[in-house]
């Protein structure tokens, strides 16, 4: 019975070693597949937009592999997204310490550090970093995507006009569209530039190229309009402004007034109403609305008031602007109680304006976001599927 007792044991005993071999042969694999199992889970939240959840699992991640320079690159950026940009700046420097980092990696990093830089208003440096990172993958067109937006902020129109150039020759073909309108935006900057310093003739033939590669933009238009307002181009120019408002309805209120101040001056308010008029009768956008009756009003009140009434119940502006129209029509309108004509009395908070490629907010107009989208900014109120390549009009 001992015997037998002694070989059950010694049989258990080889079982238990045969396990603990086979668990350690095992084990790196396994690590692998629990590695893998928690980067795939941070895939899913972060398809899911779990943005906070996605941050945590990778600061585990992080101390687990603390060598891994992935982990820190994606949640630098991730940082940068949660408006942390100091925090995200750290990582990308101290990823970029490393004398041992590949040169994919470096390459991420530098551009990490562009777009943190970016962030921040600090388009020299971050021109600085996304040239480096272009010396080490000239052929990469994320980069030199970047690299555009950067020299663009940074106002270097005629270094990212050749970067767009660049980036088209390199760019699948599904991605060239965006090349050339990046590049007629950046030509249209250099004939802005070209018009301040001077140079009216150079300016003319810079914004033609412009509307060549970019015939959609609101932004173009205004160069446009401004450059042939310069040259005494009466026409172009009446023509230009209407083509920057209707493709350009959240910058109505502005892009009005600046070609109304020029009417006056060039004594063309006439011309400019008719273009307006014309703008109002298909205009579906509430900003473009609300901006072109308040001119429109002064020759043709109830053409304003037919256009109000068609936003009016989405946007508090046009609303106030059509019970303002109401009782400055005078006695058939006398109606009105007390309580309206005081509301009539108050200031509207201007519609809020967000960008529509990254959903940020945006204190004031402008044609660009600080993502680097052009004409991309839109009211609030006015959100909803594209209507065509007008933002302005309706569909017929």
């Amino acid at each position: 019975m001992s015997e037998l007792l002694a070989i059950v044991a010694a049989v258990l005993a080889g079982g238990g070693i045969g396990a603990a071999l086979a668990w350690w042969r095992l084990a790196p694999r396994r690590e692998a597949i629990e590695r893998l199992a928690r980067r795939g889970h941070v895939v899913h939240e972060l398809a899911e937009g779990d943005v906070e959840n996605v941050a945590e699992e990778l600061e585990r991640i992080a101390e687990v592999e603390p060598n891994d320079a992935t982990v820190f690159l994606a949640l630098a950026a991730l940082d940068r997204r949660r408006g942390r940009v100091e925090r995200a700046k750290a990582l990308h420097r101290t990823v970029l310490a490393s004398a041992e980092l590949a040169p994919e990696l470096r390459v991420a990093g530098l551009v990490g550090l562009g777009r943190d830089l970016l962030a921040q208003g600090n388009e020299q440096a971050a021109v600085g970093a996304l040239t480096r990172a272009i010396s080490l993958a000239p052929r990469s067109v994320a980069t030199l995507e970047s690299l555009a937006q950067a020299l663009e902020q940074a106002g270097a129109w005629e270094r990212a006009a050749a970067a767009w150039e660049r980036h088209e020759k390199l760019a699948p073909a599904r991605r060239r569209r965006q090349s050339r309108i990046g590049r007629g935006h950046a030509i249209a900057g250099q004939a802005l530039a070209a018009l301040h310093e001077g140079d009216p003739f150079k300016a003319r033939k810079l914004v033609e190229r412009a509307l060549e590669l970019a015939p959609d933009s609101g932004h173009v238009w205004t160069a446009r309009a401004r450059v042939a307002a310069a040259a005494g181009a009466r026409e172009e120019a009446l023509e230009a402004w209407q083509r920057a408002w209707e493709l350009a309805p959240a910058g109505a209120q502005v892009l009005t007034a600046e070609a109304w101040s020029w009417a006056m001056e060039e004594g063309a308010q006439d011309e400019l109403l008719e273009r307006m008029q014309a703008s109002l009768r298909t205009a579906n956008a509430s900003s473009l609305v609300a901006a072109l009756a308040e001119r429109v009003a002064r020759r043709d009140p109830d053409q304003a008031a037919v256009a109000l009434a068609r936003v009016a119940s989405r946007s508090p502006a046009a609303a106030l602007g059509l019970i303002r129209l109401r009782l400055a029509q005078g006695p058939r309108d006398a109606a009105l109680d007390a309580s309206v004509r005081d509301a009539a009395m108050k200031d509207i908070t201007p519609p809020m304006l967000v960008c529509r490629q990254c959903a940020a907010p945006m204190a004031r107009f402008g044609f660009r976001c600080s993502c680097g989208a052009w004409d991309s900014a839109v009211a609030v109120e006015d959100l909803g599927p594209r209507r065509g390549h007008d933002p302005g009009r309706s569909r017929p």
